[in-house]
């Protein structure tokens, strides 16, 4: 007879904390906790980013909880650093919007703007996003204290601040707002709404487009091998596929997956289904093109673990590393994701499940991965964890109001990996009247923001180059 022993997951309050597994809970711990990571799309993404030479002495600035309602009167404080050094009356001023991270992620993908800042004279300024790292309204992230949290009021954020600011120096010049990622979306949006606050945006990686059904991201893999010359990598995860897939239709096999992936819990359970399983499993190798950048370049990296031998399925579980079990359950993903502890995996899934979607299932003929990772049961998590019966994405909302993939913008200018599934979601080639304007490169995620690397292709060296015109024919304007 097979015999099963299962490990119980807990969590429980304890004089007014919580405790996951014997361990207490903190915000470093649900930051740093390798599912929620994976579950945020941050398995390539270090923890801790290379540190730049860029300031990272912030102020406290009071900042408006609500924008939009006159009779909220309540304020928080949101953390600016502000660098005046290369700036003179009536210079320029660049202003990064830091996204869904705490601010002190973001040095390495301010390098390039920060040395724009400086060849063009201008005042950089980075401003925290509300909910993000010390810029916290709240200091408990339930659900009715998370309804200040938005796109909207972020980008109002951002206004207010330069209202304020432009009242404290002589002169100001004009500003230009960047942003990476999620906050290359907002520094587009900024110009489409704000259009008086700032003369450009210079957009990176910005998926305009909300999307709950993103199944172009686990599609993007294959392509991306092709394009890094690697289709032996295809081959490798295909083969895995096919064997994992044999080996979790038999209590044999689930037993020796458990052992080859040493997981944390039992597989084929309520708390640890197949497809999240495999959902985990995709990320860890099918992520791995998003921030296929220098000096790491992740997807070589990673096809190159895939390729290593002819077992497959262990070359693919040497890819979590040396760490003595991997967690792969949902009703553990659950519960932390559940735990009202700032935290930024918490604060983006709630941007996730009121605004934006971007779940990542996978269908028969979407991706070279599994097609029975339905985007449903991951719709069901935003019920589930934080309590709001029927909480779905309002995508539609969404892209009605910015305009998704038609941007009503000038002097916005995007810039996308084509290695990044993220480009899928974005502009990658200018409009037609030329007001919005796109380039592309062959690397991954944010690389325009990154610092310059020997190893760079030629086509990201000429993204930059755009950039840096772009930048010189708009402020010769001025």
């Amino acid at each position: 007879m097979h015999i099963r022993f299962f490990v119980i997951l807990f969590v429980c309050v304890v004089a007014n904390g919580y405790v996951h597994n014997g361990v207490e809970v903190t915000s470093e711990y649900l930051e740093s906790h390798p599912l929620l990571r994976a579950m945020a799309g941050r398995t390539h993404i270090p923890l801790t980013p290379i540190e730049e030479k860029i300031p990272t002495n912030p102020i406290k600035f009071t900042q408006k909880l609500d924008h939009f309602n006159p009779l909220e009167n309540r304020t928080f404080d949101q953390r600016v650093v502000i660098d005046d050094r290369f700036w003179s009356p009536g210079g320029p001023i660049f202003i990064f919007l830091d996204g869904e991270a705490p601010m002190t992620f973001f040095p390495f993908q301010e390098v390039t703007p920060y040395y724009w800042a400086k060849t063009f004279g201008a005042m950089y300024i980075s401003i925290e996003h509300r909910y993000y790292g010390e810029s916290l309204p709240f200091l408990e992230f339930t659900a009715a204290n998370l309804q200040w949290l938005s796109s909207q009021q972020a980008l109002a954020d951002a206004a207010y601040f330069i209202d304020q600011h432009n009242m404290t120096i002589t002169d100001p010049g004009p500003w230009i707002v960047f942003g990476c990622s999620y906050s290359g979306a907002l520094s587009s949006w900024f110009r489409a709404k704000y259009p008086n606050s700032v003369v450009a945006s210079v957009a990176p990686s910005g998926p305009v487009y909300a999307n709950t059904n993103f199944t172009a991201y686990y599609g993007q893999f294959e392509t991306s091998c092709d394009l890094i010359g690697y289709p032996s990598c295809v081959s490798a995860v295909q083969s895995g596929v096919a064997s994992i897939s044999q080996m979790l239709s038999s209590p044999s096999g689930i037993s020796q997956l458990e052992q080859i992936f040493k997981t944390c819990q039992p597989l084929n359970t309520t708390d640890t289904p197949n497809w999240f399983f495999e959902l985990v499993l995709m990320e860890q190798v099918g992520g791995a093109d998003q921030m296929d950048n220098a000096p790491d370049w992740p997807l070589n990296a990673t096809c190159d673990a895939m390729t290593s031998t002819t077992d497959y399925v262990q070359n693919w579980a040497n890819t979590f590393g040396n760490a003595t079990c991997n967690p792969f359950s949902q009703t553990e993903w659950i519960k932390l994701s559940s735990i009202p502890i700032p935290n930024s995996n918490r604060a983006w899934f709630w941007q996730k499940c009121t605004e934006f979607g971007f779940f990542k299932p996978s269908y028969p003929g979407t991706s070279i991965f599994w097609g029975d990772v339905h985007v449903e049961p991951m719709v069901e998590w935003c019920e589930q964890i934080f309590g709001v019966p029927g909480l779905t994405p309002n995508t539609e909302w969404t892209n009605t109001f910015y305009g998704g993939y038609d941007l009503k913008a000038s002097n916005v200018m995007f810039t996308n990996g084509l290695l990044d599934p993220w480009h899928n979601l974005s502009i990658n080639e200018d409009t037609n009247d030329g007001q919005v304007q796109a380039v592309t490169y062959q690397a991954g995620h944010c690389a325009t923001m990154d610092l310059p690397n020997p190893t760079d292709p030629p086509s990201l060296v000429q993204a930059r180059e755009v950039v840096d015109q772009f930048l010189t024919q708009i402020l010769n304007e001025y």
